[in-house]
Order: C-alpha cells, then structure tokens, then sequence
C-alpha cells in the first residue's frame, strides 16, 4: 500500500523549518505594482513593496513562485516530469484528471489521494495546485536593517512592450548590503524534498537565481547566511524516501550550512520519483 503521507493534509508526522537571514549582494527591487498608464511626460516614481511600517518586504507568495520556478529548471535536467504551475499548465488538467480529482475528494479520499499521488509532479505536491494547498509554507521576508536607493530608467509601454519615448520612471530599490529575514514550514517532507529545497536555496545563494524585478541590470542577487534547521517527528516519510537523521537542529553560516546539510541533498540528487505515472 502507498504511504501517502506526504500529500496528507489530515495529519502532522513531521514538521521542518529552515530559517535565516538574506543579504542582498546587488540591488533588489520587489514592486508594488502599478495600475493605468503612465505620462511621458512626467517622471513616475516606481516604489518598493513595504509593509504599514514603511519596511520593504518579500511576500511569500513571491518566493513561492521563485522556488517553484528555479524548482522546475532543477527537474527538468535530471529529466524529471514537472509542469510549470502556470495557467491551465498543471498536472491534473494536463493528464486530464482535474474532473476526477474534484468528484473523488467528496465521497472517497482514499480515491482521491491515489490520483493526486500518480498524476501530480514534485513540485504539484510541494508547492500547491488547483484545490490543493501547498506542503511548504514561505513566510513574507521583512527587511531587517535596509537603505533605500533610487535611479532613472526608461519606462516600458505595457501595451507594446517596448521602451516608451521620452518616458522617464524613477525606480526605487533595495540597496545592496541590505538584510531581510527568511522563514518557510514544510508539513510531512521526505528527506528527497528536503534536499530539493536545500538545493534551490543553494542556487539562490550561490547567485544562478536572482529575486525581483530588473533581473537584466543586475539586481536581484542575495546570500543566506545565519541559517537555522529545525526537523521534529519522523526522519523518513514515504516508501520512496532514504532516512536522514541529523537530529533536530542544524545551525552553520551559508556555505557552511549547505555543507553540513549535503546528506539531505544528496538524497535528491539519487532520489528515483516515481510520478507522475507515464
């Protein structure tokens, strides 16, 4: 019988926290968003998110996209079937069993997590779907200690996607040497999962990723440092899993830390996920 475990959101046999601290290496620029046009003529001024305090913030909704997204490359090349979450791309929609899914969940769970099971990705299954919350929870990332910085650039016409004449936007952002807090909560995670994320959070900090917006100038390049890891219940979830037990805490500065934490790593690298079903 299927441990389903992982993808249970009816019981608690493990919870994992990995947490610490981001220093920015280059500008970050996180944007509140804007509505309407702009003026050509005027010099619109493009503001950093901050929370009611006036503290810039990474919400983690934003890092549950740069995960999911950084996640998907990382599974593409070891040849792994993952879909990109986007739109009417993800799993039950793509191998046509949404339909089944959504009648099943009513009247017959077991039913239900068996499809979820062999027609779901790694990343469906972690990071959420249709219906379906994630196993890992990002939480919004505050500023810590912060400089704000700002400059002028060429303002891009959101209707012809090209540079506006004349449009001048000043765009605010996060200088470098910033620091912001960082926190996710994984639910029943095997130890393949956990090295997953390790493995993102190290493409992270090791600069292959970069967070917010103006990616082309160089923004968006950040280090962990000050890392922490919690791991309390079982330390193996699921047939498919290897155990890893480095008992409940784990503490080491960036390149440190993902060196002790290269056992969970090294359980994705060799891991052999057996869905979605082909």
């Amino acid at each position: 019988m299927v441990d389903y475990t992982f993808v249970r959101k009816d019981l608690t046999k493990r919870q994992t926290v990995i947490e610490g601290v981001l220093e920015l290496q280059s500008p970050l620029r996180i944007g509140t968003g804007k509505s309407g046009g702009f003026d050509p003529a005027s010099v619109v001024r493009d503001t950093v998110l901050k929370d009611v305090d006036g503290v810039p913030v990474i919400p983690g909704s934003s890092w549950k996209g740069v995960f999911r997204s950084a996640g998907e490359r990382i599974l593409r090349n070891k040849k792994v079937t993952v879909c990109s979450g986007v739109g009417k791309d993800y799993c039950l929609n793509n191998f046509r069993k949404f339909n089944d899914f959504q009648r099943s969940i009513s009247h017959n769970v077991e039913e239900a997590l068996k499809i979820f099971w062999d027609y779901t990705c790694l990343n469906c299954k972690l990071f959420g779907t249709m219906s379906v919350i994630a196993a890992v929870k990002f939480l919004d990332s505050r500023a810590l200690e912060f400089k704000l910085g700002s400059r002028s650039m060429v303002a891009i016409s959101r209707t012809e996607g090209a540079a506006a004449r004349g449009a001048l936007v000043q765009v605010e952002f996060v200088e470098p040497g910033s620091k912001f807090s960082f926190k996710m909560i994984g639910n029943n995670l095997p130890n393949y999962v956990i090295g997953y994320l390790l493995t993102i959070m190290k493409s992270i900090h090791d600069g292959y990723v970069q967070i917010g917006g103006h990616k082309t100038r160089g923004f968006g390049f950040m280090k962990f440092s000050s890392l922490r890891f919690i791991d309390k219940g079982e330390k193996k979830i699921g047939d498919e899993d290897v155990k890893v037990d480095m008992g409940e805490e784990v503490k080491g500065e960036g390149d440190k830390f993902f060196e002790q934490m290269k056992p969970f790593m090294e359980a994705f690298n060799n891991a052999k996920i057996p869905y979605p079903v082909h």
